[in-house]
């Protein structure tokens, strides 16, 4: 996987299989590492410890391990989580992904460019694809991505910024792009989660199938 943004866990070697070897993946490290981005290797339970040992090798340093997170089918919590009292939420069109870039590059204390580059307005475009923005008294205080492709849907890039959090924002935004991916025809929602989301995904319903290890090239910015 390589993105081209600067952030480990968005360019580097997925391994979907546990039977991955330690020749496979490092052959695919050496693909990622000629294009001078900071970069990861994300383990599944049950990969075999030589791919520890050759992340160790290659100077990797043991990241936040990610949980992989589902949910089946819309449930009344998510339902009712989705309407908030105070916040307004619309999906942005193409041409407006701006306003995503800068709330989640706020929300995440990272850099404006990253954002704008990992959703650009092709990606908006594309079928199934939506940022959504919340807003509360005029002003943008959250937001989020959803990609819908079949019977899944993927939630990424949920962001608050520091000054409008816990009063519930983030997790009627998550419910609403969830719902919308239920009614496009997905049968389940997926995430994977900082440690930080974790309570948000589970007071709607997410259980952690999984949790992957991540393993990231030293002195890089979190993901």
């Amino acid at each position: 996987m390589i993105t081209g943004v600067p952030i480990p866990t968005l360019n580097g070697v997925l391994t979907v299989r546990p039977t991955a070897t330690a020749a496979d993946v490092g052959d695919l490290l050496d693909v990622v590492a000629r294009h001078n981005l900071p970069h990861s290797i994300l383990m599944r339970p049950g990969c075999r410890s030589e791919l520890v040992r050759l992340a160790k090798q290659r100077g990797m340093v043991k990241d936040d391990p990610l949980p992989l997170m589902a949910v089946l089918l819309p449930s009344d919590r998510i339902r009712q989580a989705s309407h908030h009292a105070n916040l307004a939420i619309r999906v942005l069109d193409p041409d407006e992904g701006g306003i995503h870039a800068a709330i989640a590059a706020d929300g995440f204390e990272a850099p404006l460019e990253m954002f704008e580059q990992l959703i650009p307005r092709p990606v908006l475009a594309q079928t199934g694809n939506h940022a959504y923005v919340g807003r509360v008294d005029g002003r943008d205080v959250v937001t989020a991505f959803s990609s819908t492709a079949g019977d899944h849907v993927g939630i990424f890039n949920v962001a608050t910024p520091a000054a409008y959090r816990g009063r519930g924002y983030g997790t009627a935004i998550t419910a609403r792009a969830v719902l919308d991916g239920f009614d496009a025809g997905a049968t389940f929602a997926y995430l994977q989660s900082s440690p930080a989301g974790l309570r948000i995904y589970e007071s709607l319903g997410f259980r952690t199938l999984e949790t992957w290890s991540v393993w990231v090239t030293p002195g890089q910015p979190p993901h």
